[in-house]
């Protein structure tokens, strides 16, 4: 072979030994990159879970919060009628107590009960 042949197989072989290290290089740090992003992935998916598992309790406690709050509602609204029953049956009683008294007497002036109960 002539001169050139070997001059320029020996320039192939230093132009390849120049290149192929860093596209080494280069292909390892591509595959820690595609580990990194199968990991990455991995955990999103495990992050989706967790929100999805978080969202349904979150629903079920506004569900349940819901149902107490009607509740509660109801409730006072029980309690808003009893006070007005409370308030008229109270009203009654003075009335029917103020009727009861013999006329030209007012206030406690008429004797207790004899099982201690008295008029307010």
């Amino acid at each position: 072979m002539r001169v050139w042949a070997w001059v320029a197989i020996g320039a192939v072989v230093a132009a390849l030994t120049v290149l192929g290290f860093p596209l080494v290089r280069m292909q390892t740090e591509l595959r820690l990159a595609n580990e990194q992003a199968v990991q990455a992935r991995t955990r999103i998916a495990e992050l989706e879970s967790a929100v999805a598992n978080l969202k349904t309790e979150l629903d079920a406690s506004n569900q349940a919060r819901e149902q107490l709050q009607g509740a509660l509602e109801e409730a006072n609204s029980d309690i808003e009628k009893r006070q007005f029953e409370v308030e008229r049956l109270t009203t009654d009683l003075e009335k029917a107590t103020k009727d009861a008294e013999p006329p030209g007497q007012e206030g406690d002036s008429a004797p207790a009960p004899s099982n201690g109960w008295r008029a307010q």
